[in-house]
């Protein structure tokens, strides 16, 4: 293991190729037609009930809308015809995006690092706490995330998947939102390195983060979400959210002078949380609260979590029943833990003597009137017998005058407050010449100053931290000096106005790019919606709007490339590439079991020729044979646009050889957006065939084919690397 220097943020984005980012700006569109055609639907829907309704009818009876839990409809909308025109100008500047040469220096650095990042056959490993990067060879790697998980993990039953999906099927049925909640996809289990500890790197602690969330658990999260909400406004405990409400807890202290800190920090508390414990809090919060069997039993199942490693693999929590676990980064993970907080701060409120307590997930501060050492110490005692009963270990600190919690000091003895780093923390923003979007690096020394100006009690205080952020801003190429109170007029000008059902357009920024996205996009909804248009109501300037994304990262990258490395370390022996019982006949000329690939099928026929684009997510010559019996039987001609097509042929009595070749190969990885690699790299080939084509422009708002049945799919594990 060696150390990766990079003396910038790894959060810099670097140009993308002109692959990249038309595959991006394609995946964004797709998402915004997906939306304005259902709302274009429903609002035509409404319209034609109004217009053959009864004016006698009653708006009351109608059947109230159905809690979706925010879960977005997973079925492809119908074609509207009003949009197609719309569509189809969309998906030509798509297609004629022109780009241009950037020369920077910053971006040269950039791309310099990641082609030395993917051409690297080593994993890269972030630290912990710190900006630190590791290099390790896989097998190490490997080794390290097995080792950590082997610590509180064991091999999950064959079963487990299954019945953890039935569950979750059974109780999104019951909440009637079965057509909106998709399988859970695995993703593979990786540690950051505990650099900061003592004894390194002779001694290697990590922590080992389970990045496979339930998707039973978006629903629990507005669910707990409620439930934490009504809660907090009907008993009087302390739940900080933010630094901003410490701070207001800390300034409405009376005689601060008189009191003394007791500083708590739960232990391992996302993984410490027991079934028993969740339970007793949400039996708790029934009394306070309206939760539904169904609800119940959905935060429940959301627990019902499984880790998978590299090679295939499932584990589950040694010492829990029914696969039960609080995992880091679990989509209701901080909700959990909110509930669970608001109940121990309910019981602390009944037994500990302090004048006042408040808690921020696993950090905990209270205050008590100055007194004795024994006192002080019976308090801890106290404190620790109250988390001690919910199964949970805390460590605790008492009579302190000044303590660092979160990103704040406080000081009792003066009563002031100013930013607080960690050692050897030195701040690290975004390069001023990084492939963000120009409203981000524009407002970046803005939001710092008002950032440290929250932060900091006085004048004093703020200008001791001062230099630290300037320097770092100096170094990301800003020429800007952070001063108390700049940015705070343009915050009060701020004005919110009504709020608006928008419909947002996000596509990506990159700073080669010479078409005016922004601007070619609001032309077409001003040509194609225009005033007196059926859908100018709901497609305007006021309620479609545009927002510019982000490309990938250099974190992002990093973690690809991790990906990669492990996939290809762990990767099956090579199997046959062909099973034709004639080989010189195989319609990718030996290559015909190749898998996840789009493919291209060139029929020609006298002077005519004409193209196809497919996919494969298995093996190809399963496509290939399905193809070949929608050629071949009557009765299959009108599966798809290409048997559609020959049979038009034989119907003429016009003689056509077929060609088959690989476009290119992907996988079938889910994306941020829900689509996969495999469909987006299809839709891209669609687009860019410069040759006739028989493929419709309606295949390119279609819904993702493999959301079912590959989201499980394991791959064996690889034995023969075990030693």
């Amino acid at each position: 293991m060696e150390r990766y220097d990079m003396d910038y943020s790894s959060k810099n984005i670097p140009i993308p190729s002109r692959r990249e980012y038309p595959t991006r700006l394609l995946e964004m569109t797709e998402k915004l037609l997906k939306r304005m055609r259902w709302k274009a639907f429903h609002f035509l829907k409404k319209e034609d009930e109004q217009s053959t309704t009864s004016d006698t009818s009653n708006p009351e009876e109608d059947e109230p809308e159905t809690d979706t839990y925010g879960l977005k409809s997973r079925r492809s909308p119908p074609q509207i015809p009003e949009m197609v025109a719309f569509e189809s100008d969309l998906l030509k500047m798509i297609e004629n995006i022109q780009f241009s040469q950037t020369k920077n220096k910053f971006q040269r650095d950039l791309r310099r690092d990641v082609n030395h990042i993917t051409s690297s056959d080593q994993v890269i490993v972030e630290a912990d706490k710190t900006r630190n990067l590791y290099k390790m060879d896989p097998d190490d790697y490997s080794k390290l995330v097995t080792e950590n998980i082997t610590q509180k993990y064991k091999i999950a039953e064959p079963q487990a998947i299954t019945e953890i999906e039935a569950g979750c099927h059974s109780i999104a049925k019951k909440l009637a939102i079965d057509d909106r909640i998709k399988p859970t996809s695995p993703k593979e289990a990786f540690v950051t390195i505990k650099d900061h500890k003592d004894n390194f790197p002779h001694n290697i602690k990590c922590r080992l983060i389970n990045p496979t969330k339930p998707e039973m658990g978006r629903v629990s999260k507005v669910i707990l979400d409620r439930i934490n909400t009504e809660l907090r406004s009907q008993i009087s405990v302390n739940q900080w959210r933010n630094t901003a409400s410490v701070l207001d807890w800390f300034t409405g202290l009376h005689e601060k002078e008189r009191l003394t800190f007791i500083v708590f920090d739960i232990v391992d508390f996302y993984p410490s949380i027991t079934e028993p414990l969740l339970m007793k809090c949400l039996t708790w919060a029934r009394r306070h609260t309206r939760i539904s069997g169904h609800e119940f039993d959905a935060v429940m199942h959301s627990r019902r979590s499984l880790l998978h490693d590299h090679e295939g693999n499932t584990w589950e929590k040694r010492d829990a029943t029914n696969q039960f676990d609080v995992s880091m980064g679990a989509y209701d993970g901080a909700e959990v833990c909110e509930l669970v907080g608001l109940y121990i701060l309910q019981e602390m409120g009944k037994r500990i003597d302090v004048a006042s307590a408040g808690l921020y997930r696993d950090d905990g501060l209270a205050v008590m009137r100055s007194s004795s050492g024994s006192h002080a110490d019976r308090t801890r005692k106290n404190l620790i017998r109250v988390f001690q009963e919910c199964g949970l270990k805390i460590t605790v600190e008492t009579n302190l005058k000044i303590v660092n919690f979160l990103d704040v000091t406080l000081n009792l003895e003066t009563g002031s407050y100013q930013p607080y780093r960690k050692p050897n923390d030195t701040p690290v923003y975004i390069n001023k010449s990084s492939n963000h979007p120009p409203t981000i690096v524009k407002n970046i020394p803005l939001a710092i100053t008002r950032r440290i100006s929250e932060l900091s009690s006085n004048q004093d205080a703020f200008n001791k931290a001062a230099p630290a952020y300037n320097n770092a801003l100096a170094s990301a190429g800003y020429n800007f000096k952070i001063e108390e109170n700049a940015g705070k007029e343009k915050a009060k000008k701020t004005r919110k106005g009504r709020s608006r059902k928008v419909i947002w357009f996000n596509p990506p920024y990159s700073m080669n790019v010479k078409t005016n996205i922004g601007a070619r996009f609001l032309k077409l909804l001003d040509t194609h919606f225009p005033a007196g248009n059926k859908l100018h109501n709901i497609f305007n300037r006021s309620t479609v709007k545009i927002s510019y994304s982000c490309m990938k990262n250099i974190r992002q990258i990093i973690k690809s490339h991790n990906s990669k490395i492990m996939k290809d370390a762990t990767q099956p022996p090579q199997k046959k590439t062909c099973n034709c019982r004639q080989p010189e006949n195989c319609p990718l000329r030996g290559n015909c079991l190749v898998d996840d690939v789009i493919y291209k099928a060139t029929v020609a026929s006298q002077d005519n020729s004409i193209a196809y684009i497919g996919l494969a997510s298995g093996p190809f010559k399963m496509r290939y044979n399905n193809h070949t019996k929608s050629l071949r039987h009557d009765r299959y001609k009108k599966e798809t646009e290409l048997s559609k097509y020959v049979w038009g042929l034989k119907a003429e009595n016009i003689d056509y050889t077929i060609r088959w070749d690989i476009i290119k190969k992907s996988n079938t990885h889910r994306r941020r957006t829900g689509t996969c690699n495999l469909c987006m790299e299809e839709k891209l080939a669609i687009i860019g065939l410069q040759e006739p084509k028989l493929n419709s422009r309606t295949e390119l708002i279609s819904t993702c084919r493999h959301g079912t049945t590959r989201s499980y799919r394991r791959r064996p594990p690889n034995r023969a690397k075990r030693k």
